[in-house]
């Protein structure tokens, strides 16, 4: 099984899960679709909560 890595739309800032980069955003079709990594905060946001 592939793991999924996150990727957003630099354009209109939809996030995807995908196992590969896509070429284009399959929302708005603009090619500006950079990876999520863990260091940005953006990425926090699907990190699951703790709960306490």
């Amino acid at each position: 099984m592939l793991g999924l890595r996150y990727y957003a739309c630099q354009r209109c800032e939809t996030v995807f899960a995908l196992p590969d980069p896509p070429t284009v955003c399959g929302r708005c079709g603009a090619e500006t679709v950079g990876e999520l990594r863990r260091d940005d905060t953006a990425a926090s946001y699907f990190e699951p909560v703790e709960q306490s």
